[in-house]
């Protein structure tokens, strides 16, 4: 037989646990930057492209679904990048890292009915890098740095990996400059 409970039993208080504060989340604040930086050197690529939507679509190569393609290209640039770049902002680092991955795609995918009419250009040894790099490795950087981000797993490495085409394009720009400024065409 049990012993009845008393009231003064069922109105003791519970148990203490100790449980620590809770912490906030991780700032990131140098990610942010760098993903900010890299949205906005996208965002003014993707606006200077996108007035050929209004302008003349004679300079928009084939036509079909090569042509939607580019399209759409042209008009989701912007809009990723902005998104990216407002993601870092508030510190969506993982949003902005998938938004920078899907520019990095949709340049890939712009590529392909060029890739599909002409086949791949190894013509020299530049053009031969690039276009392997830019057919096959910035892809493949993409969609692990899309995984990454998703899993929230190795965001400095997700960064890095959608940061290296538009640093390499910034690059080759600059270069392609400061060779015109010293020595002309």
């Amino acid at each position: 037989m049990s012993t009845p409970i008393t009231t003064a039993e069922t109105r003791a208080p519970a148990p203490v646990i100790d449980i620590a504060p809770a912490t906030s989340a991780p700032r990131r604040i140098g990610l942010r930057v760098a993903l900010s930086v890299i949205a906005l050197m996208e965002l003014y690529w993707g606006m200077s492209s996108a007035p050929t939507l209004l302008d003349d679509m004679s300079k928009i190569p084939s036509h079909g679904v090569g042509a939607a393609i580019v399209k759409l290209h042209l008009a989701v640039h912007p809009v990723l990048a902005l998104s990216a770049l407002l993601f870092a902002a508030i510190g969506y680092v993982r949003h902005a890292v998938m938004a920078l991955g899907a520019v990095m795609l949709m340049t890939w995918l712009s590529y392909m009915p060029s890739v599909i009419r002409h086949g791949l250009a190894f013509n020299g040894p530049y053009a031969a890098l690039e276009t392997s790099v830019q057919i096959i490795l910035f892809p493949l950087m993409a969609a692990f740095a899309i995984a990454c981000a998703a899993r929230d797993q190795r965001l400095g490495a997700a960064t890095a990996l959608v940061s290296t085409p538009t640093l390499l394009n910034l690059f080759t720009t600059m270069a392609f400059f400061i060779a015109m400024t010293t020595r002309g065409f």
